[in-house]
């Protein structure tokens, strides 16, 4: 991932960084829900948590020089507090972050033939209890959700921190990722994501769709956490990681 503020990313235009998030996000929906859809008897959780690291680090090295490959809401929400980014920009962002996970998660409903041929039989929609088949509650997914989240939006904004060794923020962001879902899958199936949740209950079912709002709430405040956190690291420089 790559700091929006790089003279690299300045030449690029509102539109250009808008679609280069739509089209990352909507390839880390085919590739991370889309193994889990497709070939989770096959590859397993880690197969599965392997998926999601290598296509954010794939992402991070097309993408990031464009727009810095947030992908993902609660990384842009991390990147607005910081003030690496202005709103506008970061509701943009989020908007086609949103239609890239649509879009992604369509073309797995369509592959699956309307779901029938989904492995997960939950379409990869994140939940808890009996709606995704977890012994896990409402709590374990608040905690989960919140913490690491924070985790990754911390590792991402540390990597594009100014000192850290350039080049290998990807590297980085894509092994956080991949261990976070070794971790969580077994709790909630994995967000951290808003966009990836929403690109999967739309297709998952009411059920998913009801538990939704977590989702969304927990990874945001996550996002909120990582950057008090790397502030905190940051004393009396809100805006350091651009410097």
């Amino acid at each position: 991932m790559s700091d929006t503020k790089t003279p690299a990313l300045a030449s690029a235009t509102s539109t250009q960084k808008y679609a280069a998030e739509a089209i990352g996000t909507m390839v880390l929906m085919l590739v991370g829900p889309g193994t889990a859809i497709l070939a989770a008897d096959a590859m397993g959780t880690l197969g599965v948590a392997l998926a999601f690291g290598f296509v954010l680090l794939a992402m991070a090295y097309t993408i990031g020089h464009v727009s810095g490959c947030h992908i993902n809401p609660a990384v842009t929400l991390g990147f607005w507090i910081s003030k690496k980014i202005d709103g506008a920009t970061a509701i943009g962002y989020v908007i086609a972050q949103v239609v890239g996970a649509v879009v992604g998660g369509l073309v797995l409903y369509i592959v699956t033939q309307g779901g029938d041929l989904d492995k997960t039989g939950v379409f990869a929609s994140n939940g808890w209890g009996d709606t995704i088949g977890s012994p896990f509650g409402l709590g374990s997914v608040i905690v989960v959700e919140i913490v690491f989240t924070a985790v990754l939006v911390f590792v991402v904004l540390g990597t594009t921190t100014k000192g850290f060794p350039a080049g290998f923020g990807g590297l980085a962001a894509g092994l956080t990722l991949g261990m976070i879902h070794l971790v969580t899958i077994p709790v909630d199936n994995t967000s951290v994501n808003p966009a990836r949740s929403i690109g999967a209950a739309l297709f998952g079912g009411t059920d998913h769709l009801a538990q939704l709002w977590a989702f969304i709430v927990f990874p945001l405040v996550g996002g909120a956490l990582g950057v008090a956190v790397h502030l905190a690291l940051h004393p009396g420089r809100v805006d350091s990681a651009a410097d």
